[in-house]
């Protein structure tokens, strides 16, 4: 089976000085998100809802499984918690931190990473998400929004549904039925969040 890509997290840390004088943290249980070396867990608190824009390699015809994957968290946790501001935008078509949070379709990809679907990277401060880009492997996988013509083609809003998990912060989970479930094979479909998907959010947000 194809794999879900990890959302890397990378954290910026203001030196040696500010460390030594930081506060004690209490770790916190993670509720299904991703956790800094403090034991705080992940995430955008109240900075929600988190803008978000379309790059020009996405092709339109796919923005419809993209609106539905956004519509799925918010239902589940009852609030706006995505808003897109720009389509078609253009640029460089690599993700790269630069303070606007992306979604890429990508025509190149590594060799050695070529199992990859999607790779949802996010920028975080502390425990607090400041960026985050989705990128999805066009070059290596095909999808589909309805009917598969194959046996190999993904269903993409399954795809967008998981990457937008990490973009909220969540981490990968071995639960049975979950979103963020690490695996995804050609025709499955998995577009409804699970009663663990929706406590992981409700804990947070």
């Amino acid at each position: 089976m194809s794999k879900w890509v990890k959302g890397l997290l990378y954290l910026v840390i203001f030196g040696s000085s500010l460390q030594a004088c930081s506060p004690k943290f209490k770790d916190q249980p993670d509720c299904g998100f991703q956790k800094n070396v403090y034991g705080e867990r992940v995430s955008w608190k109240d900075r929600i809802p988190i803008q978000l824009q379309v790059h020009s390699s996405f092709p339109a015809e796919y923005l419809p499984a993209l609106e539905s994957a956004i519509k799925t968290w918010e239902d589940s946790v009852g609030k706006k918690m995505f808003r897109i501001t720009a389509t078609n935008v253009g640029g460089a078509a690599e993700p790269r931190q630069d303070g606007t949070n992306l979604v890429y379709w990508l025509g190149t990809w590594e060799n050695e990473k070529a199992t990859e679907q999607a790779r949802t990277t996010v920028y975080y401060v502390g425990n607090e998400i400041r960026e985050a880009d989705i990128r999805v492997n066009a070059k290596n996988h095909k999808y589909y929004l309805y009917d598969p013509p194959t046996d190999t083609h993904l269903h993409l809003e399954s795809l967008l549904l998981h990457e937008l998990g990490h973009m909220l912060g969540l981490a990968h989970r071995a639960d049975a039925g979950t979103v963020m479930a690490t695996t995804l094979g050609g025709r499955t479909v998995r577009n409804k969040v699970s009663a663990k998907d929706q406590e992981s959010l409700i804990c947070e947000y």
